[in-house]
């Protein structure tokens, strides 16, 4: 018996060709997909990533900054490259962040000179402070104010009697107009009147006329100091912090020498540009406070006087604000402006 065809069987057919067509056609697209997301997320972790430090190679912000780095590659799985971008107090390299692609690709070590003491000295910046957002809070990095040996102060309640008995022949070191340490000296001379500030281009250059004795004083971040202190090379009159630091216990803070107006300190941090994804800034800050809560970096810190400041982006945006708001209240009491 002939078993007739049905005319919609043809139509059938074409249909359910169609159909399989489809779904290879939409099964290759999806293979194209996940193959290209791989392919993409593999390229970003290949690409290192950039830390622009505005300082020089050897500096206390360059060796914390590669140390750390050298960790936080390992937990990343992407190499980190530090590169040194320095002048105009932070400011080229700032600038260089700012303008890199929001991928966090290019972070900036900032400091509070970038984003806390710049934009309440200087009239008009180069960079703009709120295009660079929060990724991870490194160190906290009081000062010391050390003396040559050989300078009859041993303690800084003794200095404004001496400086008195002596007009215009106390100095101080300073990395110039408007830096950290020519303010907390400006500071200083409001209770110790006379001291004459002595512009230095570099800490090491300071440090070394303090060795010297060609200046009396100096304020400088404490990872430089410490090892100086400890061999004898200088004398620490006080350490800025809170309280004070393991490292050097017998200097006491500048509040328990009756000075609590010079308690200032600055920070490393790094920070993106503005626009970098929310899961790639936190990816980065939990990379980076995973290096901070290691014992070895813990100890290496400690023993230069600092401490890590592990912490959320929102934390360290919090802190950034305030320490301008510090910053702004020092500035605005020396009447320091630049242009």
């Amino acid at each position: 018996m002939t078993r007739s065809i049905s005319p919609a069987m043809p139509a059938r057919r074409a249909s359910c060709r169609s159909l399989l067509a489809l779904v290879l056609m939409t099964t290759g697209t999806a293979t194209w997909a996940q193959s290209a997301t791989a392919t993409a997320t593999a390229t970003a972790a290949a690409t290192p990533i950039r830390i622009v430090v505005p300082y020089p190679a050897g500096g206390g912000a360059d060796i914390v900054t590669r140390r750390i780095a050298e960790r936080a590659k390992d937990i990343l799985g992407q190499p980190i490259v530090v590169e040194n971008k320095t002048g105009a107090a932070t400011a080229i390299g700032a600038l260089a962040v700012q303008k890199a692609p929001p991928d966090g690709h290019t972070l900036l070590l900032a400091t509070s000179t970038t984003l806390a003491v710049n934009p309440n000295l200087q009239r008009s910046l180069t960079y703009a402070p709120d295009k660079l957002v929060p990724v991870a809070a490194l160190q906290a990095v009081p000062f010391m104010l050390s003396v040559n040996p050989q300078t009859p102060i041993s303690s800084l309640r003794e200095l404004p009697a001496y400086a008195q008995a002596h007009p215009g022949m106390v100095n101080y070191g300073t990395l110039g107009v408007g830096s950290s340490n020519h303010m907390l000296g400006g500071l200083l001379e409001k209770r110790a009147p006379g001291l004459v500030p002595i512009h230095y281009q570099s800490s090491g250059q300071a440090m070394l006329a303090l060795a010297r004795g060609d200046i009396h004083l100096y304020f400088d971040g404490i990872s430089t100091s410490v090892a100086r202190v400890n061999a004898g090379e200088l004398r620490g009159l006080a350490v800025t912090s809170r309280k004070r630091v393991p490292a050097v216990p017998g200097i006491p803070t500048v509040e328990e020498a009756g000075f609590p107006e010079l308690g200032l300190s600055i920070w490393y941090g790094l920070v993106a540009p503005a626009g970098t994804p929310d899961a790639v800034i936190r990816r980065l800050n939990g990379a980076f406070n995973q290096v901070l809560a290691q014992p070895e970096v813990i100890a290496f810190m400690a023993a230069d006087g600092t401490e890590p400041m592990a912490m959320t982006p929102e934390a360290f945006g919090t802190l950034i604000r305030e320490d301008r708001a510090n910053w702004k209240r020092t500035i605005d009491a020396l009447q320091i402006r630049l242009e």
